[in-house]
C-alpha cells in the first residue's frame, strides 16, 4: 500500500467513527420523598438492562447535578424482572447538603429492609432497547453496611415512578 492508500483508508476510517451513532439510555425518575416531589434525568452511561428478554435484569441511575438552586440528587434502583413480576428490588439515595455527600439512605425488598415494591406498567422492546414504565414505594434508612442492615427508626417514606428506555448491557 502506497503513502495515499493509507491516507485514503484513515479518511474513510475516521468518518465512519465520526459519523457512528450510539444508544443510549434516556427517561426519568420521578420522586417524591417527604412530600417533595422531584423529577430526575437518567444516566445514560449507567443505566441498563442485561439478561432475556422473559428474565431480564434492571439497572436505573438517575442524577441531577444543576446548578438550579436545588441540592445535587442521585438514586439508583436495580430488580430482576421474571415473567416481568419485579423481584429482589434495592435503591439507593445519596443525599446532599452544601452540594456535598452526607450520606446514603437504602431499601430493599424485606419489609425490615425498607420493604421495597416495585411495579412494572409497561415493557416494549425494539432490538436492544426496552422501553418501561412503572412505580416505586419504600421506607429508605441508613445503612453501616451497604443495605444489608438498615435503620428504618428515622426512615424516610419514598414512592415515585419510572419512564424510561434502557439499552442492553454490552
Amino acid at each position: 500500500m502506497t503513502s495515499r492508500h493509507h491516507l485514503a483508508l484513515a479518511i474513510c476510517l475516521a468518518t465512519s467513527l465520526a459519523t457512528a451513532s450510539y444508544s443510549q439510555s434516556t427517561g426519568t425518575v420521578t420522586l417524591i420523598v417527604a412530600d417533595q416531589e422531584r423529577t430526575i434525568p437518567v444516566w445514560s452511561d449507567q443505566s441498563d438492562w442485561s439478561g432475556s428478554e422473559n428474565w431480564p435484569s434492571i439497572n436505573i441511575y438517575a442524577r441531577d447535578f444543576s446548578d438550579n438552586g436545588e441540592e445535587p440528587a442521585l438514586i439508583s434502583l436495580s430488580f430482576e424482572a421474571s415473567a416481568w413480576q419485579p423481584s429482589v428490588p434495592e435503591m439507593d439515595m445519596v443525599l446532599y447538603e452544601n452540594r456535598k455527600s452526607v450520606g446514603k439512605l437504602f431499601a430493599r425488598e424485606e419489609a425490615g429492609r425498607g420493604g421495597l415494591i416495585v411495579t412494572v406498567d409497561s415493557h416494549a422492546f425494539d432490538g436492544a432497547s426496552l422501553s418501561l414504565t412503572g412505580s416505586f414505594e419504600a421506607t429508605l434508612g441508613p445503612s453501616d453496611n451497604y443495605g444489608n442492615d438498615i435503620d428504618l427508626s428515622q426512615g424516610v417514606p419514598v414512592t415515585g415512578t419510572f419512564d424510561v428506555v434502557l439499552e442492553a448491557m454490552e
